[in-house]
């Protein structure tokens, strides 16, 4: 169908006559006789009068191959329907993937939790804590041991005096402290080093060896206890992490590391799916602290640990 054609088609539709129609898209009746004669052709500015009087696509007018006529507002509608289409299949794409991520996410947590919950040897258990606070310029790097050897348990911690030595494989202490437990003979004292004099200070804790005695029952492993602490270890927290956008989770490095409006959280396990190394960053506070851990453990055959009263006997000073 030609252009002259269609004219005739829409303005007939319309209930026209060639000088109504003339006038509303102002030209004359002669001129729209042409048009519908094949004598002449509307200008481009008659043209988008047309289209826009008739609600018309340029294509169905102007298109001499194109015979079904469609409205403009049609035709939005379509291409709306069709952007509609397109934006939910694209959500619905981006909300499959982000499911596959936290059922991924559910599965690695659940499964660190299951391996280090089933962890049941105890026998030696170290860690190294370095803190960092740029706002008052100051590095602090503790070093402590954690010993639990049935009845008996030492807990020595202190402060490197010098981060270059330590880095140097060096082990100098500012100061540190030895707490001595031995629950079967109800004792349990604390050893202060003195780094100018080389003396261990003997400072009695019996009065408070119930307390201690309650805290360390309930502990009844220490390394699988850490760990738990650290990673989500529970069925809503693992729920939860699993479905936080924030968390990031890794099978093959295990490996979790979160993130929130101040800090940066990153957990990695050992082989054994115990805690490695615990990293908090607060870019915000200029905090930064990083604690690793190293494991000796056996089954069934905790070693007696040595008396620190006898170990240093001969640098303890008893006070009055």
């Amino acid at each position: 169908m030609k252009l002259n054609e269609k004219i005739i088609k829409l303005r007939k539709e319309e209930g026209l006559s060639q000088e109504e129609f003339g006038n509303e898209i102002n030209v004359s009746r002669q001129a729209v006789s042409k048009w519908e004669n094949d004598e002449s052709k509307p200008d481009i500015d008659k043209i988008q009068e047309i289209v826009r009087k008739f609600n018309v696509t340029y294509e169905y007018l102007l298109d001499d191959d194109v015979e079904n006529m469609e409205r403009i507002s049609e035709v939005t509608t379509k291409n709306k329907k069709h952007k509609g289409k397109i934006i939910l299949k694209v959500f619905l794409l981006i909300l499959l993937l982000y499911s596959l991520v936290c059922i991924y996410k559910f599965i690695v947590l659940y499964r660190f939790y299951l391996i280090a919950n089933s962890f049941s040897e105890e026998n030696y258990f170290m860690n190294l804590s370095f803190v960092h606070t740029s706002e008052h310029n100051a590095v602090v790097r503790t070093f402590w041991h954690t010993y639990k050897f049935g009845n008996k348990i030492e807990l020595t911690s202190g402060v490197l005096s010098d981060e270059q030595d330590y880095e140097n494989g060096k082990v100098n202490y500012d100061s540190y402290s030895i707490q001595f437990i031995d629950k079967n003979k109800k004792i349990s004292y604390m050893l202060n080093y003195d780094n100018e004099t080389d003396m261990y200070e003997y400072e009695d804790m019996k009065n408070n060896i119930d307390n201690e005695e309650e805290y360390y029952d309930k502990s009844e492993n220490i390394i699988r206890e850490t760990t738990l602490s650290a990673i989500p270890s529970s069925f809503k927290d693992i729920f939860l992490a699993s479905i936080d956008p924030r968390i990031y989770v890794s099978i093959i490095n295990r490996e979790i590391r979160a993130r929130s409006d101040e800090y940066i959280v990153k957990i990695k396990l050992n082989n054994d799916y115990l805690i490695e190394y615990y990293d908090v960053t607060s870019e915000y506070r200029g905090f930064h602290n990083l604690s690793s851990y190293n494991y000796n453990y056996v089954q069934n055959g905790l070693r007696e640990i040595e008396d620190p009263l006898e170990k240093y006997k001969d640098k303890i000073i008893y006070g009055e």
